[in-house]
């Protein structure tokens, strides 16, 4: 990855983080507004949505600028794990937000409030579709040209906020055909369980980085392919990757014929590098050389013994 490009990518996410807390401050607005002309527990479910995204958003923007600092003393990995940590605290603030919906839906059916003013509940509802939708779309654009985890997290919580805003607009118009009361906290309640599912997606997409979960199978057996091609590679052992979510990390044991010159065996050590490169640009690779035969203590071998003991 050139510096331009990375650069480039570097600003793609500040943009996005900033545009991520612009709309959802300018929603809380909107929604606060509506909720008192309205009197909706389903808006008021939206609104709180929308409180959240905003502190989300806000963390998002601290992570992703602690992401971006380049490796210093005391982090000679880099700082990409604070994407992954607050994708965790996006999580955590989703589930809490679900928990407080659902008590105030549940309330609301042993006293239930009528709708008023729906005309500017849909209008609010509408430019907060249209709007979420323009951020949703260019948030796509950067997790596809970044990888970023923590602006992918802020994407799948804003995806839910269109089923949200789309679902308070559809209780609405129910309410205005049937005035049946109880339909308005049955929406909070649905948007109460479809904000628990996000959450529970980020956060397994959080963990398995943090825990160093390993990249996918296809993408394991494509470095071995890599390896194994080349010519005057003897074999490979101890393959470990992991990803802090923008960056990916390989390791492994590159075997070598024992009485290969130093110098032919750094060359062939290069090649590999490049070549996982091009096909992993975001890439930090370490190889470590041994000679073809040699026998000592493999990881390989340890995991399959304790794979066959479970």
């Amino acid at each position: 990855m050139t510096d331009t490009v990375e650069n480039e990518n570097h600003r793609l996410k500040r943009t996005a983080t900033y545009a991520s807390v612009g709309v959802s401050m300018f929603l809380i607005v909107a929604k606060l507004a509506a909720y008192f002309y309205t009197d909706s527990v389903a808006m008021l479910s939206s609104l709180l949505d929308s409180t959240i995204d905003c502190i989300a958003s806000c963390i998002t923007v601290f992570g992703v600028a602690s992401a971006l600092r380049p490796p210093d003393h005391d982090h000679r990995y880099g700082h990409g794990k604070a994407e992954p940590l607050v994708a965790l605290a996006q999580a955590a603030f989703i589930a809490g937000s679900s928990v407080l919906l659902i008590y105030e839906a549940a309330s609301r059916f042993f006293s239930p409030h009528s709708i008023e003013n729906e005309l500017f509940g849909y209008i609010v509802m509408a430019v907060a579709i249209a709007l979420t939708l323009l951020l949703v779309t260019f948030q796509h654009y950067v997790v596809r040209r970044t990888g970023s985890m923590a602006i992918g997290a802020d994407r799948l919580h804003y995806v839910g906020d269109l089923a949200v805003n789309g679902a308070v607009a559809l209780s609405f118009y129910l309410y205005l055909k049937t005035g049946i009361i109880w339909l308005d906290p049955l929406f909070a309640i649905l948007i109460a369980g479809g904000l628990s599912i996000n959450a529970f997606q980020i956060a397994v997409r959080a963990l398995h980085v943090l825990m160093d979960r390993e990249l996918p199978d296809a993408d394991r057996e494509k470095i071995k392919t890599i390896v194994s091609t080349r010519p005057k590679v003897r074999g490979m052992h101890d393959l470990r990757t992991r990803s802090d979510g923008e960056r990916v990390f390989i390791e492994f044991h590159l075997e070598l014929d024992g009485n290969m010159m130093l110098r032919a065996a750094h060359d062939i050590d290069r090649a590999i590098t490049n070549d996982l490169k091009r096909a992993f640009p975001n890439a930090d690779i370490l190889i470590h050389q041994d000679p073809a035969g040699i026998a000592e203590p493999r990881l390989d071998e340890q995991i399959e013994v304790s794979s066959v003991r479970k």
